[in-house]
């Protein structure tokens, strides 16, 4: 190849970069430079080499062609076909599959991992042979012979070669590009490099038809007094060896000067360290400055940051982007997915719902009535989870409602969805035609993130088809969920002075000022490559980047990043998970080095964070006084016992309506057990009135049938249920011969589950109705009446309640409202059932109604309801914080 046209030169890469290569453009070319094309490494370049050009000359310049490489690629690319990522990776992944070369190792990372090395390979100069890759795998593993390590070689070299000869990858693709203008030059060219590199075999062979300068810009060059104590601290080029040794001390002259452009902040916390931040740029803003970056190490942290500038009214311009898969467009189409995986589990099912991009054809408000409607019915229903019973009996309650037209669209979306196993295309087209029925994919376009969402399912509709591999849905979902993570949404309609940005966007960039946050030793550090083929060994035999090339990047781009700006902070957060946590090791040793000067530590706190401000004084009370009209004309056994357990938990629950809302249960609590106790035991009686009139035996068969019939839903739903059917077969025999023992003493079964509803005449004159549910009620040859409540609770627990200031039976009698001779609760929770009878249920039954026709009186005449609840009222109580009990006196 003819070099005479090739030319390097290197260029101190400092802030005065783009001046220089000006002042050399404009005294070689002169008014010709607009014949020329420069190729910058990213087009944020641009603006900066326009000013040095316009400067330098004094007047209007015409100017040359900017580009950089992938837009040069794109141009010349034109119809080249290429083969798109998701292809390539599901062929490889089909490949893997069928020849089952790897075992049980994960065909989706193998073949991911192999993919990325042969598009690393693309760009070497000279392609490795079959026999080059084995021995370069030897070496990197250390072993000679190895069946293993031939298998390897041969499935980089098979990739890299079908690469070569089929339909290219992206990134040879690029190369081929780049290549084919190369052979079309017409032009001069300027190749400006930020990377200590090889020469690429395009700018070579561009040197063949015209003249090319390659300027490379490095920090080595570079002479001023920061950069003498930024080579001190990171000598220039990769290290030879584990780590560089320390070069002589730099002048006090010179690290004054660099102490007074770089701040070191170390944060006690996430909330410190981004306060620091905001509050530093903000001030910067207010200083005048309007070139401001913030280098997103940390990713939590800077996202923290930008929400305390937006509270300031201050944007920022991303240049980093956010992982398509967080936003809430991406969120729609995985709760479609995540519902249908989970057979509708309720959660799965709310989340979808709940998205604005689900409505349908509704409205704002039929949509918020729909989803209120079918909470409501999950709950009701104790729906965990089962799109049989949700698309059907719900779709049938709801018909010709707007919850029935959203649960239509649901069944219409799901039906679309393969159960089989389906190529991806397949399930990407149902995907989106899922979407369209719930009317999603029209609301998603109407968003800038949604709108990237849609485009990229249809472009992966398109570059997975013709691949004949069948995926399971856990597969494709696998391989959907990867390509998600891998795309990028950026806000490109917000121009700001600060721009939020990687490390890397700011080679050769200049800057009034940067904020570097998240600059810990795990965040400020090069990307370790891990899997079984990215052996760092390898990458080198390779001649690929290796970790140590990544660290000399590192220290390059902080040195420029400070060397190019006149102000640089960078923090850190000083612990993580109550643990130290260190600055990065190349923080660490700019710090050493300044210490070696003479200067103190540029180390410094951050900021306290400030006191929030007080609170104005409320007038809080704990003792209610309820106007006349807002005293309860209803009372419950349930609503009397908070009453006396705390007044103020009846004003919250009883009077406010306040309280926890019924959830689904996913596992039945005692609660949910107990109403199933109820009934089984009430369908029991009804269904043998008079025990006497069968054997015991075919009793507690009966019993137990009553039993399993009871329980076969919740077993159905959860296995583990099984248990407490098992404890209840166990004592099926206890129960039906107490119950025959008490029918023999002459109680029989009346009636269970009654409602009673029993008016009081008040002393004021007003009527208070005491109303509830008597679970059983017998009686006996003479008339009487017994009442029995049953507890599924141990004797011992059933023994403390009737031991304290119990009401319920008292009110039970009351509600009866003839003479009761008898009121017990039945403990449930024994080998057999134990029974707690009240002393006197008349005399308890007096009490009661004289003490309720005292306390709704004077609740009427302003009684106070204070917060007097013992520490067992409190312990489980839901409205404790509400009282404020706790912190008031």
């Amino acid at each position: 190849m003819n070099q005479a046209g090739f030319e390097t030169l290197r260029l101190p890469a400092d802030g005065a970069l783009f001046a220089r290569l000006a002042r050399l453009l404009i005294d070689r070319h002169g008014d010709a430079l607009a014949e020329c094309d420069v190729l910058l490494p990213v087009m944020a370049h641009a603006p900066a080499l326009r000013g040095a050009l316009l400067a330098y000359a004094g007047r209007a310049l015409f100017m040359p062609r900017m580009l950089t490489p992938s837009l040069l690629a794109a141009r010349w690319q034109g119809d080249a076909p290429v083969d798109p990522h998701p292809r390539r990776l599901l062929r490889l992944v089909a490949q893997l599959r069928q020849q089952a070369w790897l075992g049980d190792a994960d065909p989706w990372s193998a073949a991911q991992e192999l993919l990325e090395l042969a598009d690393a390979l693309a760009a070497l100069p000279a392609p490795p042979d079959e026999n080059a890759l084995q021995q370069g795998f030897e070496r990197a593993h250390g072993l000679t012979d190895s069946a293993a390590l031939s298998l390897e070689a041969r499935l980089v070299h098979a990739v890299w070669h079908s690469d070569c000869t089929g339909t290219p990858g992206h990134a040879r693709a690029v190369t081929q590009a780049l290549m084919r203008a190369a052979g079309a030059a017409r032009r001069p060219l300027i190749h400006l490099s930020a990377l200590v590199e090889p020469v690429p075999a395009w700018l070579e062979m561009h040197a063949a038809r015209v003249p090319v300068l390659h300027v490379q810009a490095t920090r080595a060059l570079a002479d001023t007094p920061v950069a003498r104590v930024l080579h001190a601290a990171w000598p220039p080029g990769p290290p030879l060896g584990a780590s560089p040794g320390l070069t002589p001390a730099p002048s006090r002259d010179d690290a004054l000067e660099l102490a007074s452009r770089v701040r070191l902040v170390g944060a006690q916390s996430l909330e410190q360290e981004a306060q620091c931040a905001a509050s530093c740029i903000a001030g910067w803003l207010a200083e005048g400055r309007r070139d401001i970056a913030l280098v997103a190490l940390d990713r939590e942290a800077a996202r923290r940051t930008r929400a305390l500038l937006e509270r300031r009214q201050v944007l920022l311009a991303d240049e980093t982007g956010w992982k398509l898969s967080t936003t809430r467009a991406a969120a729609t189409v995985d709760a479609l997915l995540q519902c249908f995986a989970s057979d509708g589990y309720h959660r799965d099912l709310l989340d979808l719902l709940r998205s604005p991009h689900v409505a349908g054809a509704l409205d704002r408000d039929a949509h918020a009535q729909a989803i209120e409607a079918i909470d409501d019915w999950v709950v009701r229903r104790n729906h965990v989870d089962g799109l049989h019973a949700l698309l059907t009996d719900a779709g049938r309650e709801f018909s010709g409602r707007p919850a029935g037209l959203l649960i239509d669209a649901l069944s219409q979306a799901f039906a679309l969805m393969p159960t089989h196993n389906a190529p991806a295309s397949f399930r990407v087209e149902r995907l989106l035609v899922a979407l369209d029925v719930l009317g999603a994919r029209a609301a998603l376009m109407l968003d800038a993130a949604g709108a990237q969402v849609v485009n990229l399912l249809e472009q992966l509709r398109a570059d997975s088809s013709g691949v004949v591999l069948d995926l399971s849905f856990a597969d494709w979902r696998k391989w959907l969920n990867s390509e998600f993570e891998q795309a990028l949404f950026r806000d490109s309609a917000i121009d700001s002075p600060v721009v939020l940005t990687p490390l890397a966007a700011t080679r050769l960039r200049r800057f009034d000022a940067v904020y570097v946050i998240g600059a810990d030793s795990r965040h400020l550090a090069p990307v370790r490559l891990r899997g079984v083929l990215g052996h760092q060994g390898l990458r080198r035999e390779l001649g690929l980047p290796d970790a140590q090339v990544a660290a000399g990047q590192l220290r390059d781009d902080l040195a420029g990043l400070i060397a190019c700006s006149d102000q640089t902070v960078l923090s850190w957060q000083t612990q993580r998970n109550g643990e130290a946590n260190l600055p990065g090791m190349d923080l660490q040793r700019l710090d050493l080095v300044l210490q070696r000067a003479g200067l103190p530590s540029a180390v410094r706190a951050a900021p306290a964070l400030a006191d929030p401000p007080a609170l104005p004084a409320f007038a809080v009370s704990s003792a209610p006084v309820l106007d006349a009209v807002r005293v309860p004309l209803r009372l419950t056994a349930s609503g009397l016992a908070d009453l006396m357990a705390c007044p103020y938990r009846y004003y919250a629950r009883h009077v406010l309506g306040l309280g926890a809302g019924d959830e689904v249960e996913e596992a039945m609590g005692k609660g949910s057990v107990g109403e199933l106790v109820h009934r089984v035991l009430h369908d029991f009686h009804v269904a043998h009135p008079r025990l006497a009139d069968a054997a015991p035996p075919a009793l507690v068969d009966s019993l137990r049938a009553q039993i399993a019939a009871a329980f076969d839903g919740a077993i159905a739903r959860n296995f583990q249920e099984h248990a407490w059917a098992d404890r209840l077969h166990d004592r099926a025999d206890a129960y039906v011969a107490w119950a025959v023992q008490r029918e023999a003493d002459g109680w029989l079964f009346d009636s269970g589950e009654a409602r009673r509803a029993h008016p009081l005449e008040l002393p004021d004159g007003t009527a208070l109705s005491l109303e509830g549910r008597i679970d059983r009620i017998d009686r006996n040859a003479d008339g009487d009446v017994a009442l029995l409540d049953y507890k599924l609770r141990s004797a011992e627990r059933v023994r403390k309640t009737m031991q304290a200031d119990d009401v319920q039976l008292a009110f039970y009698s009351v509600l009866e409202g003839g003479a009761v001779s008898e009121a017990a609760y039945l403990a449930l929770e024994e080998d057999a059932p134990v029974t707690f009878a009240e002393a006197d249920p008349p005399a308890a039954a007096r009490a009661l109604r004289a003490l309720v026709s005292e306390l709704f009186p004077a609740l009427r005449n302003g009684a106070t309801l204070p917060a007097h609840g013992d520490e067992a009222a409190c312990r489980h109580c839901d409205m404790r914080g509400l009282c404020r009990k706790d912190w008031l006196p």
